[in-house]
């Protein structure tokens, strides 16, 4: 099982696309509903703001990030204890999105794969693993 968060859930998107099903299934990916939000915002402000993708391709990969969720357990705000996420937050002074994913994956007892610099420095404290982008990336082109 492995928690992921929109910094590298998005990256994955943009670089595997539709092969990415396997790898979200294989590794058993669990995401917050807010990381949809996130990776979707992501490709918003590529298309808009950088003008680095055109608007179907920005469509299309918010398309892709609802519909792998398919495949993954969704958790919500509902799913954590609040109290403890603040905690997170407040003691390490980072934004209560980078606490809940690290609180998530501390109850969960599994793996987080993440590039935020905050969740990396973290997490470790909380004994929660962290998995870079290029880890995931290496497997995914290390099982074609």
């Amino acid at each position: 099982m492995l928690v992921v968060d929109a910094s590298v859930y998005a990256p994955l998107i943009a670089t595997c696309g539709r092969a990415l099903l396997d790898t979200v299934k294989q590794l058993r990916f669990v995401v917050l509903d807010l990381t949809i939000y996130e990776v979707c915002n992501v490709f918003w402000k590529e298309h808009r703001k950088l003008n680095r993708i055109g608007r179907e391709e920005a469509v299309q990969a918010c398309r892709a990030a609802k519909s792998l969720t398919r495949y993954m357990r969704v958790y919500s705000i509902g799913d954590l204890c609040v109290g403890d996420v603040m905690k997170i937050a407040i003691e390490n002074n980072i934004t209560f999105y980078d606490a809940s994913y690290i609180a998530l994956a501390r109850v969960l007892q599994a793996r987080l794969a993440s590039e935020d610099k905050d969740i990396l420095n973290v997490a470790p404290s909380y004994g929660v693993e962290v998995v870079r982008l290029r880890e995931l990336l290496n497997r995914f082109t290390g099982s074609r």
